[in-house]
């Protein structure tokens, strides 16, 4: 497991490397507190409880920045595990599409 220093400098490499990258669309925020990349409006990079990189993306993303953004990362040797998409509720929270779709039966 990593600490969360550790976690925050694999991120901070990220970002560097990403700050500069068009593949990056609306550019790139390292959010220390989150422990976070947030890409844009439309993806994150963070850590999953298995401490790999997770990638995910919004509900509404243009598959064309998602499919740029996902072999930017492979080309430079960047592993992550690609999670679910998401959304932003109205209190600010992120839902993943599966919670969307248990609160859609009820």
């Amino acid at each position: 497991m990593f600490t969360s220093e550790e976690k925050l400098q694999r991120l901070r490499s990220l970002y560097d490397l990403a700050r500069d990258s068009e593949e990056f669309e609306g550019g790139v925020t390292l959010e220390e507190e989150m422990q976070a990349l947030v890409v844009g409006n439309w993806a994150l990079v963070t850590f999953d409880e298995l401490d790999e990189l997770a990638l995910s993306f919004h509900l509404n993303s243009h598959p064309n920045a998602v499919a740029k953004l996902t072999r930017y990362l492979l080309e430079h040797g960047i592993a992550f595990a690609l999670y679910e998409a998401f959304t932003i509720d109205e209190d600010d929270q992120i839902v993943f599409e599966s919670d969307l779709e248990a609160s859609d039966e009820d």
